[in-house]
């Protein structure tokens, strides 16, 4: 048998429970996108699930996000700066030269929430980790939200899992 073949035969054996971070970090949809980065920097993450003020699960935000939208093409940033302002007076903006002035802090003046991702790919706590590789593969992402109940109860990332890997066959062979 050769060693894919025997991660492959662990990492089945294995649920996400044995090897999730039951610390999970939330972000509110009301911050702003440079307080999202000092966060993200802070505590060393790169992703997290976003939370309303009500604490309801509206989304799931990461460093790509912020750089996509820091190097999106000025029409648009425009759009997503008119939606963020909008969200915030209830009031279109009322010039192109509003806009501009409020453009040059858009690390500031947007929020998570104009550049979160809605949908939250989520698997449940008993789920092996041979369906979570499965499903971050299809859905391209690089975490999975572990949920009990519907409630986020852990995160599990690709790097959980490959980290796993390597154990397992040590363990296999022997070594303690």
């Amino acid at each position: 048998m050769n060693n894919n073949a025997a991660n492959t035969i662990e990492i089945n054996n294995h649920t996400v429970a044995d090897l999730m971070s039951s610390n999970v970090l939330c972000v509110y949809e009301g911050w702003t996108i440079q307080r999202l980065a000092e966060f993200f920097l802070k505590n060393e993450i790169s992703g997290a699930p976003v939370i309303a003020s009500d604490h309801e699960l509206v989304g799931v935000v990461s460093v790509s996000d912020i750089f996509r939208f820091e190097n999106a093409d000025d029409e648009s940033k425009s759009e997503a700066l008119r939606r963020c302002y909008r969200d915030s007076t209830g009031i279109d903006i009322a010039s192109r030269e509003d806009l501009v002035n409020w453009s040059k802090n858009s690390q500031t003046s947007c929020t998570v929430h104009q550049i979160m991702a809605k949908q939250v790919i989520s698997v449940g706590i008993d789920s092996r980790l041979s369906d979570v590789s499965a499903t971050m593969i299809e859905n391209d992402i690089h975490r999975v939200f572990v949920t009990k109940n519907e409630k986020i109860v852990g995160i599990v990332s690709a790097l959980d899992i490959l980290r796993k890997l390597p154990m397992a066959q040590h363990k296999k062979q022997g070594h303690a």
